[in-house]
């Protein structure tokens, strides 16, 4: 894996729930992670820096997690289920909170997915490009 990939992680009760957004993902080329706590995330934190962090788990009672997101330049959005599907909430977008943002249905977020994979590339190429 080159150094400038897209890293996001995954957090979810199981893998297999968050294997559809994986999949998604990678097809865009990035690398993806997956912690099925909010610890297994810290610790995936400590070894890695992430572009994005997407949670099928609530952040609620996890607020030292959430924390750390907002310190960092990381785009972070949680999963709420609902009666017909789920709903994506932005929660911080490139270590910016998103008070009052709309959460957006599976098909608007998949759209969002992708416009953030594009906002993410030109910021990670030219990093490399002053790196050299």
């Amino acid at each position: 894996m080159s150094e400038d990939t897209i890293r996001v992680l995954l957090i979810g009760e199981t893998e297999h729930g968050c294997s559809h957004v994986r999949r998604l993902l990678e097809k865009r080329g990035c690398s993806c992670w997956f912690g099925k706590s909010f610890d297994e995330g810290a610790e995936l934190f400590d070894r890695h820096s992430f572009h994005m962090v997407l949670s099928t788990v609530p952040f609620h009672q996890h607020d030292q997690f959430l924390v750390r997101l907002r310190q960092l330049p990381s785009t972070v959005f949680q999963c709420f289920q609902v009666e017909d599907g789920c709903w994506w909430l932005p929660v911080v977008r490139k270590g910016e909170e998103c008070l009052g943002a709309p959460a957006l249905r599976a098909s608007e977020f998949l759209g969002a997915l992708d416009q953030i994979v594009e906002e993410l590339r030109p910021a990670r190429d030219l990093a490399s490009r002053e790196g050299s």
